[in-house]
């Protein structure tokens, strides 16, 4: 007897939350990038794999994380410190200034250039934050899902 009844009591559940579901509509991928948001470390400009990379690992992908020091904001020490030099050198660092990462291994194209600077670091930088993410993890190293 309570067998069935524990039976039946998940059968609802079960039908209750489908149809609960079936509400909740598809989900949101709003920069067209074939990767959810609630996934997407770059929710505000297509960076579908293999341009998502994550250089610092802190759930921001190179393309929204102009933080480099992941202080979370994006300001002066960041570009001083960090972007200018990477700039005047040419090449990338760990903390992911090479923001356009075009090549999956290593998961950066390996040069700092102007591409870098005015299509993903001063949008950044105006903003005064990196981002967005949907990750839950986002601003934190590791960010490990």
């Amino acid at each position: 007897m309570k067998t069935g009844l524990v039976a039946a009591g998940i059968a609802l559940l079960f039908v209750v939350g489908l149809a609960l579901a079936s509400f909740a509509g598809p989900a949101a991928d709003t920069d067209g990038d074939g990767v959810y948001n609630v996934l997407d470390n770059c929710s505000s400009l297509a960076n579908a794999p293999p341009l998502d990379c994550d250089a610092d690992n802190d759930g921001y992908g190179n393309a929204c994380d102009g933080d480099f020091n992941n202080d979370k904001v994006v300001n002066a020490t960041d570009f001083s410190s960090f972007f200018l030099p990477s700039f005047k050198a040419g090449t990338g660092t760990p903390a992911g200034t090479d923001m356009n990462c075009t090549s999956p291994e290593p998961a950066t194209n390996g040069t700092v250039n102007a591409t870098d600077f005015s299509s993903f670091f001063l949008p950044q930088f105006k903003a005064g934050k990196p981002g967005p993410s949907g990750l839950s993890c986002a601003g934190t190293v590791p960010c490990d899902l």
